[in-house]
């Protein structure tokens, strides 16, 4: 696989999306041909599989049941007895890389991971020539957890409501009062409970912290995710961590914590009351600064949090004048769709905002609401939606 053809927020992406249709799923064998089938067509290229097949475990051993699917070549037998040695690797680890260094029933350069209720099932994987061992270890883990989630998500039904009151409590009550700033908000999740989150917080005389986030996928895990980052921004601001620490140590408690099969983009900023603005966009849609007829991005940062342990972020530095706007979304309002399959897109909304950029903040997210309104027509929201503005006012 050529690395620099890698590029993390597609990857991520198309990720998140394959884990929103495993919780769709009906049953566990339907959601590993799902798997399967998106790994070796849409996956081949950034994680090296050639082809794949799923077993079951019935009488003491694992059945053929579907495969290999892309690439026949390559050894598949139609049985393993589970008293297998390979067997002593993967129910101790869940999922094995099999590298020139070890053995398998497949041969080298393959991964098995096994998934479902009491490990029934397993996905085997044959592998191309440069494979990339953490890329594939995070997909694999993060697909195995959110199978084994999707199979009993009926157990939390009855938490749905407490998650949206938690949810919902984490969320600014109201707008902030910031002198010299006209400042609004607004958050529109997909289900009962998302995954988008924003905060304000008056850090001390004369600065004001922000933050716009997209935890992956919507729905209770991504509504507890957020809940997390909420609190450990929250944490760092209260410690009077410097804004690089509080996103570094955020992402390592990510990265570490259960949750850490999931991702996190995210905008983090300390706005000073003389338009001194400082900060870090960890793989987040890049706010849009209006000023003087001009739009500029802010997309100074790093990578989308959680996935990778250690990683550097870098900041960002803006600085707003009385009349400059600074308008940060999540990915659920520029991607919108239409009866076309047409995409909203951030012209668009560039295009409303500059429209209305003499209105108040809380009119002028009121007019991009509608004009999604009137865009989408018939179509759902699909994914949580947030969109915030800053606006100088002296």
């Amino acid at each position: 696989m050529n690395t620099g053809d890698f590029h993390p927020k597609v990857f991520y992406r198309k990720l998140d999306s394959l884990l929103v249709r495993i919780g769709n799923s009906a049953n566990t064998k339907d959601v590993l041909s799902l798997v399967l089938e998106e790994l070796v067509k849409f996956f081949g290229v950034e994680l090296g599989i050639k082809s794949g097949s799923i077993y079951k475990l019935r009488f003491g051993s694992f059945h053929l049941v579907e495969g290999p699917v892309g690439d026949p070549e390559g050894l598949w037998p139609v049985s393993i007895f589970k008293n297998d040695p390979v067997f002593g690797l993967l129910f101790e680890h869940k999922s094995y890389i099999f590298a020139d260094s070890a053995s398998s029933p497949w041969g080298i350069n393959c991964v098995a991971v096994m998934v479902g209720e009491n490990d029934q099932f397993m996905l085997v994987l044959m592998l191309d020539e440069g494979w990339q061992r953490e890329s594939l270890q995070f997909t694999l883990n993060t697909i195995r957890s959110t199978v084994n989630y999707s199979r009993s998500t009926s157990r939390f039904n009855a938490d749905i409501q407490e998650a949206y009151e938690i949810q919902k409590s984490l969320l600014p009550r109201n707008d902030p009062h910031f002198k010299g700033y006209d400042i609004s908000g607004r958050f529109v999740p997909a289900e009962r409970v998302g995954g988008d989150l924003y905060d304000f917080n008056i850090l001390e005389e004369g600065v004001l912290s922000f933050a716009i986030g997209d935890a992956s996928g919507h729905g209770l895990p991504a509504a507890l995710l957020a809940r997390d980052v909420v609190t450990g921004l929250r944490m760092g601001i209260e410690n009077d961590m410097k804004i690089s620490s509080v996103i570094r140590k955020l992402n390592a408690v990510i990265h570490k914590s259960q949750l850490s099969t999931r991702f996190v983009s995210l905008v983090y900023g300390e706005l000073e009351r003389n338009g001194t603005l400082v900060y870090i966009n960890a793989g987040h849609p890049p706010p849009l600064h209006f000023r003087d007829g001009s739009v500029t991005q802010l997309d100074v940062g790093g990578t989308i949090l959680g996935p990778l342990e250690e990683t550097i972020f870098n900041r960002g530095f803006a600085f707003m004048d009385p009349g400059d706007l600074l308008v940060m979304f999540s990915d659920g309002i520029f991607e919108i769709t239409n009866s076309d399959n047409d995409m909203y897109g951030t012209e668009r909304l560039t295009d409303v905002v500059g429209q209305n950029k003499g209105e108040s903040s809380a009119v002028i997210i009121d007019r991009v609401f509608k004009s999604i309104t009137a865009f989408r027509g018939s179509s759902i929201f699909s994914d949580d939606a947030t969109l915030l503005v800053i606006k100088r006012v002296e």
